[in-house]
């Protein structure tokens, strides 16, 4: 019996850890819109590497016609911000940037927060966040 429930234990735990991500953001985020700007927010964004630093990294919100489910993102830039390179196991901490908000054309759009990391020669969203309303505009 201890040996069942050893082995269940080992196999969950390879499985969170086989999830976790390189880059991501940590806690709660948000973008508020005030006139021509944008305010784009993050509690944390984590470097889990070991070592090194990442690619120059950029946050991101983008408006959708559907909602996003990783890979290749289509869609309308609102507005962004570079926040340089971080180091293996370091973090940025409560991050908010003013931004010049760029408006999508007449409809309405899923938004999502991306983390995009800059290797290989163009940026690669590494983490996102879907927020559950459409907006207008």
């Amino acid at each position: 019996m201890f040996k069942k429930i050893l082995a269940v234990f080992v196999i969950s735990s390879l499985c969170v850890f086989a999830y976790a991500k390189e880059l991501q953001f940590s806690g709660y985020t948000s973008y508020q819109r005030h006139g021509g700007t944008i305010t784009l927010s993050a509690d944390r964004i984590k470097n889990n590497r070991n070592g090194g630093k990442s690619g120059t990294l950029k946050v991101m919100l983008w408006a959708t016609k559907y909602k996003y489910r990783g890979g290749r993102i289509n869609g309308y830039i609102l507005g962004q911000s570079d926040l340089g390179q971080l180091y293996g196991n370091r973090y940025f901490n409560r991050i908010a940037r003013n931004v010049t908000f760029y408006s999508p054309p007449r409809g309405r759009y899923y938004m999502t927060l991306t983390l995009s990391e800059y290797r290989y020669g163009r940026y690669e969203v590494v983490d996102y966040v879907n927020y559950s309303r459409k907006e207008r505009f």
